[in-house]
């Protein structure tokens, strides 16, 4: 509406009020239409948003939670396809904190089907603002199932592999174990992490044989509650091929749960634990002797008188009021007539034969755990006595075995190994002795057995031959009476040597029984004896009549 000024009033502006109305308006409108169509957008984002999710999946949250473990791995078996080590689907439980309605009673629920877990860990972790939480790993699908059954919410399950050992603690050394994520950490797990986990690996067929295995740490269990020791440790090597048939260290461990036990428990004290193991090396001594030429088997050597080196006397455990020959020096255990061969022999060939026989370094066998001998720095005369019978120098049972398997098998020291052997990775010896050498040494190592310290190691019809060894464990300024370290070696059969038995205790103590006696010939020795009249059948050794052959040492007839 325009309204026009009378003609006497002054000429007024205009002003037209259908103009800035329509201005508002449409404004109004342009902003209207603006905000319909942010809306439309967002809107549209949102929907598109969610069509992803329920079509695909949140994947920005899939990459927030535990990655599922996708990983083979191949069997572990022994060397007759009995299974040591494998691998089972399992169930591992996790939490998203953030969708659980109620901590407490999620913590209360849960501890009633799951009473192992720690309660203030259980609530420390579903209270955590994390976007996933581990609860539980390695569930069985029962255990599975009754979680599942309490229906909370932001508890959730991922189906995982679980390496499974289904002899427990029978072989634990030697297997090993994994971690959660099946990364080889100890054993044949970790020595062939890389070729265990390659895809569609073949199973891994070990030179152990588990029937052996279950003999050797049977026995040695006996043993060890008998004789009241810290520890023990048995092998049965096959001095022929290498292969280690049974080793065994008590006190062990399950491999399928190793953090419940202590960590001592997972020391491999045979292959790991150096000692000084006393006479058990006097064979290698007599070797030494009559690889040099610097005896004969019959000549005598007056142990009868004192002897002293340097400012030291040697002492003898079993005195003898006459001279002795090689065969006797052996048999009586005597340290002085040891110690006369030793010093013919001379510290530098003492040392050439030592290293040769693998005395200087670790068993290079598979293992990781595998420990290197403790050797005199300063190798002196007194040096050279006291390491001809097993002192000044530790090393591990492994180690010894294969020496003197060495002594026995031709003269040839063939390297321990877990793998089973064929024609495809036969061994491959080393000559440390010539074939007279290692037969006189076959010949001095039965006559121990049958006239010497040896006779509680006798099983009728297997040719036993063998040697006794104690040693005082070293302390502060020398050597501890009190506490001691036995050992047994020994062999068989005696017409065709083939195994070596290692047998060492760690501290084993007088019992009734052993005259107060806590030495190797009344522990080790009948140890090594149970453990080969029980596996001897097994590894297809025949019982036969005892060699009836005159000694080469006497006129009496070996029986």
């Amino acid at each position: 509406m325009s309204v026009t000024p009378p003609d006497h009033f002054p000429q007024a502006r205009t002003m037209t009020v259908a103009d800035d109305e329509f201005a508002s308006v449409s404004e109004g409108r342009i902003r209207i239409r603006i905000g319909a169509f942010i809306f439309m957008f967002v809107l549209l984002l949102v929907v598109l948003r969610l069509a992803e999710v329920s079509l695909f999946g949140d994947k920005r949250g899939a990459n927030l939670l535990p990655k599922e473990i996708t990983t083979t791995r191949a069997d572990i078996k022994d060397r007759n396809g009995e299974v040591l080590a494998t691998t089972l689907s399992t169930y591992s439980l996790y939490a998203e904190p953030r969708k659980v309605w109620n901590v407490e009673e999620t913590v209360q629920k849960l501890i009633s089907v799951r009473p192992e877990l720690d309660i203030n860990v259980l609530r420390e972790r579903l209270s955590a603002k994390r976007s996933f939480v581990w609860i539980e790993r390695g569930l069985t699908p029962k255990e599975r199932q009754s979680v599942f059954a309490l229906g909370l919410p932001g508890l959730a399950f991922r189906q995982e592999p679980k390496r499974v050992y289904p002899r427990g603690n029978l072989a634990s050394h030697i297997a090993g174990f994994t971690d959660v994520d099946l990364n080889g950490s100890a054993g044949v797990e970790r020595a062939f992490n890389d070729r265990l986990a390659e895809k569609n690996a073949p199973s891994l067929a070990l030179s152990v044989d588990m029937r052996v295995q279950y003999a050797v740490a049977d026995e040695l269990q006996k043993g060890l509650e008998r004789f009241e020791a810290l520890s023990n440790a048995g092998v049965v090597l096959n001095l022929k091929t290498g292969e280690i048939v049974s080793m065994v260290s008590l006190p062990n461990f399950d491999p399928n749960d190793p953090g419940a036990t202590l960590p001592e428990t997972r020391f491999n004290h045979a292959s790991m634990s150096t000692y000084d193991l006393g006479s058990v090396f006097k064979p290698l001594t007599m070797a030494m002797a009559l690889e040099e030429g610097v005896s004969s088997l019959t000549e005598p050597h007056p142990v009868q008188k004192p002897f002293k080196v340097r400012d030291k006397f040697i002492r003898e455990d079993h005195p003898s009021k006459v001279p002795l020959a090689m065969p006797d020096i052996l048999a009586q255990s005597s340290n002085r007539g040891t110690a006369i061969l030793a010093l013919r022999v001379g510290a530098e060939k003492q040392k050439q034969y030592l290293k040769a026989l693998g005395l200087f370094d670790r068993v290079p066998f598979e293992l990781a755990e595998s420990a290197k001998p403790q050797v005199q720095n300063r190798w002196i005369d007194l040096t050279t006595v006291t390491v001809s019978y097993g002192h000044g120098i530790s090393v591990t049972p492994l180690g010894l075995a294969a020496a003197i398997g060495a002594t026995l098998n031709d003269g040839l020291y063939v390297t321990p190994t877990l793998i089973k052997r064929d024609a495809a990775n036969a061994a491959t010896p080393r000559r440390v002795f010539s074939s007279s050498t290692s037969r006189h040494t076959r010949d001095m190592m039965r006559y121990v057995v049958t006239h010497g310290t040896g006779k509680k190691s006798r099983v009728k019809g297997y040719g036993v031959m063998g040697k006794t060894g104690t040693a005082e464990k070293p302390a502060m300024g020398g050597y501890d009476e009190k506490r001691l370290v036995t050992s047994y070696v020994a062999a068989f059969p005696y017409e065709d040597p083939t195994y070596v038995v290692m047998i060492t205790y760690d501290e084993p103590k007088a019992v009734e029984g052993t005259y107060g006696y806590a030495t190797a010939g009344w522990n080790a020795a009948p140890t090594a004896g149970a453990v080969i009249e029980r596996i001897a059948p097994m590894l297809g050794v025949q019982r036969r009549i005892d060699p009836i052959a005159m000694s080469p040492f006497s006129e009496e007839a070996l029986p």
